[in-house]
């Protein structure tokens, strides 16, 4: 009986003892995406929500400063802008599905604001903003021709694996597990 000895592949680190993936690829990908775009629609509602702040402390300073009118107008788009977070927020919440987990959900949650801390380490590290207003900030780059070419290049090199370590997939995993059993 002869043994062939096998040269590691450099491409995949020798696994741990006792490591082990849960689920399938397929479904680790679909979770880490899901993840993504749960930290990514966060940081839109966030964004949008400081800007109707913003727009509101300009209405109080401009009633202030004695231009009633356009401090009426200005309050009058704070008003719109948070409906529209209000809206985004319950169209984020209706397409999680956190609600229906009930408890777990809460959980889920704090594994997407695990995400957003690596989605931000990531998006610094491919060379486009960070900042907590960066998705939205990304998503104006795109809108623009001259930057769009270079903003989709940049996305290209997006590694998800970075994002959503193994240890946060797998804790989504058993949580799901568990929910889905009871």
């Amino acid at each position: 009986m002869s043994y062939e000895i096998v040269p590691p592949d450099p491409k995949r680190p020798d696994p741990q003892v006792g490591s082990f993936a849960q689920g399938s690829e397929a479904s680790q990908w679909l979770l880490r995406r899901y993840l993504l775009s749960q930290a990514i629609g966060a940081s839109i509602v966030r964004t949008v929500h400081w800007a109707a702040i913003a727009v509101l402390v300009l209405a109080v300073a401009l009633w202030f400063g004695g231009l009633k009118v356009l401090a009426v107008l200005f309050g009058l788009v704070a008003a719109v802008i948070l409906l529209i977070r209000m809206l985004l927020s319950g169209l984020q919440r209706r397409l999680s599905g956190l609600e229906a987990m009930g408890p777990a959900g809460m959980q889920v949650e704090r594994l997407v604001g695990r995400t957003r801390r690596g989605l931000r380490a990531e998006l610094r590290r491919i060379g486009l903003p960070s900042a907590p207003w960066g998705p939205a900030l990304i998503g104006l780059r795109l809108l623009r021709s001259r930057r769009r070419a270079d903003t989709l290049a940049r996305l290209r090199s997006f590694d998800l694996g970075q994002v959503v370590d193994t240890s946060t997939l797998d804790e989504l995993h058993v949580l799901l597990r568990r929910h889905t059993l009871s």
